[in-house]
């Protein structure tokens, strides 16, 4: 991965909270973690998940990216860490809950905190709005009211395997829609909500 020319500059901005540096090193990064994470899964899929996972935890410990020498390998380390957590059938599971923990206890009670959740709400909720009625029947049976696969295939007269056909249809398509929308920033943070 090439570094940013004005790399150091950016990551104190970032670790000062500004959302502009974070997007600028999103853009310059994405692409290269995406398709390291593909080559590594050989799945788009869970590349995308483990490349918003991995700017999510970036965004989450901004505080400490001053000290960050060498971004690019760092960002690579946790890409690393989370495919080898997907390899090992754990990704997202304990050690994920645990993060995710630490990061709500960390930005809690900060209004920088607050105001991004509401517009994840607010965007989330277009999202979900904007998805084709199958999609968002088997979208809200799935992630809003914890039913398997097969009860929703069951309740909706289709097959289980139709069932998970649409959920990760619907997945893909609220991901388009909250990067296309709602930026980097607000991408990542719904890294937890749209995980396959």
């Amino acid at each position: 991965m090439e570094h940013l020319v004005n790399e150091k500059e950016l990551l104190r901005q970032l670790s000062e909270g500004q959302e502009s540096a974070f997007q600028e090193l999103f853009y310059h990064y994405w692409d290269q973690l995406h398709h390291a994470a593909v080559r590594l899964t050989k799945s788009t899929e869970l590349a995308t998940d483990i490349a918003q996972e991995t700017f999510a935890r970036v965004w989450a410990k901004r505080s400490q990216m001053q000290q960050v020498q060498n971004f690019p390998a760092f960002l690579f380390t946790i890409s690393r860490n989370l495919i080898h957590d997907s390899l090992r059938n754990k990704v997202f599971s304990e050690d994920n809950a645990s993060y995710l923990e630490d990061y709500a206890g960390y930005t809690e009670a900060t209004p920088q905190y607050l105001l991004e959740n509401k517009e994840l709400q607010y965007l989330l909720e277009e999202a979900i709005e904007s998805l084709q009625p199958q999609l968002k029947q088997v979208f809200t049976m799935a992630r809003l009211q914890g039913m398997r696969h097969e009860a929703i295939a069951q309740a909706l007269n289709i097959t289980p395997m139709s069932s998970k056909v649409y959920m990760v249809r619907a997945l893909a398509a609220l991901r388009k829609y909250i990067q296309e929308r709602g930026g980097p920033l607000l991408f990542c943070l719904s890294a937890a909500f749209l995980r396959g």
